[in-house]
């Protein structure tokens, strides 16, 4: 990492590098030769101003599969201007429902909007103990008038809104996003984050246990669910049961028990389905760390070791298996290890 300044403003750069090889092609899980590589540049300035506001900007610049004479893309462009009490954000930032909603186990109808590549307006400010933020989305799409409907360059998204806070021992966020244009993008978004949603959730701490109640409700129906995360020495459950109002829905719950003590971390999670997962990880010492698990119902299963060289670089060397090829951005297990047998070098600057 590298800083430079002049009074109070400052200029950080910070970057990451990475090659390796993997033998097989994760959209179909034939043998394949790929090797691949990877290279960032986060480049971010910030400067106090005499006001008491703090501008600042950052971007990400991205050079992948790195063959020579490869385009450079940027990517997580975001200015923002800030105070200790108030805020506007412009560029990759969430939208404020998306900021300020937590899910209450795994509810159905909370499909808030998540902004990912997209260019977002968000505005924060406190009221005593409660932050109030409003947002308005940009979507960047291919225009094609001759559509049905027509598909408009930068159409612009609903309106969302986010309330989060305390009062006493209590802690409280309301979302509520208004309904989206015609058009989705390519983000992590359905159908589902095109309507109208509105969520409420209250939590606290009671006997040591964390408890949460919550209620979502969109043009699909209401989800209301309840959460509690209970530790107890090395040991931390979480329990959650989610009614679900639409016709014909069954309940969601879910089941999770983390261990760590020492050098052995576990977790072991199911829900009402036949999903489950089990994964560990374990730190050998020497800068050595193994990480086993079976996730997805045991459809997926992995084994990683990898090796801290110092100095911010690191060796992986993992074997992923996904028997029905269902993650297509490559990302097995906990550790999100490539399918397949992978070895790689990074290194964090």
């Amino acid at each position: 990492m590298m800083t430079a300044g002049i009074a109070a403003a400052e200029v950080t750069f910070s970057g990451t590098a990475e090659f390796g090889y993997n033998d097989t092609d994760h959209a179909t899980g034939a043998s394949a030769s790929e090797p691949f590589s990877d290279m960032d540049l986060n480049i971010a300035f910030s400067k106090e101003l005499d006001n008491g506001y703090t501008a600042a900007a950052s971007v990400e610049l991205d050079y992948a599969n790195a063959n020579q004479g490869n385009d450079i893309s940027a990517s997580d462009a975001l200015i923002s201007l800030t105070n200790a009490d108030s805020g506007i954000h412009y560029g990759d930032t969430k939208h404020a429902a998306q900021n300020a909603w937590s899910s209450v186990g795994s509810m159905d109808n909370d499909a808030f909007r998540a902004a990912d590549g997209e260019m977002v307006t968000r505005a924060d400010m406190m009221f005593g103990a409660a932050k109030v933020s409003v947002s308005l989305g940009d979507d960047t799409n291919l225009n094609n008038p001759n559509a049905t409907p027509p598909v408009v360059a930068n159409e612009k998204d609903y309106l969302s809104l986010g309330i989060t806070g305390t009062a006493g021992e209590l802690s409280y966020a309301l979302a509520h996003q208004g309904a989206n244009t015609a058009w989705l993008d390519n983000d992590d978004n359905s159908a589902a984050s095109q309507q109208a949603t509105t969520g409420v959730r209250v939590s606290t701490t009671w006997g040591g246990a964390t408890v949460a109640l919550g209620h979502a409700k969109n043009d699909n129906g209401g989800s209301t669910g309840v959460e509690v995360s209970y530790p107890m020495g090395a040991y931390t459950t979480t329990a959650s049961y989610v009614a679900e109002g639409a016709t014909g829905a069954e309940a969601n719950w879910d089941v999770k028990v983390a261990y760590a003590e020492g050098a052995l971390g576990v977790t072991v999670a199911t829900d009402e389905s036949d999903d489950w997962n089990v994964d560990v990880s374990y730190d050998m010492g020497n800068g050595m760390n193994l990480f086993i698990g079976a996730d997805d119902g045991g459809k997926d299963t992995y084994a990683g070791l990898s090796y801290d060289l110092g100095g911010g670089a690191s060796l992986l060397a993992s074997y992923a298996d996904d028997s029905d090829n269902d993650e297509s951005d490559d990302e097995v297990g906990a550790k999100d290890y490539k399918e397949g047998m992978t070895f790689e070098l990074s290194f964090a600057f």
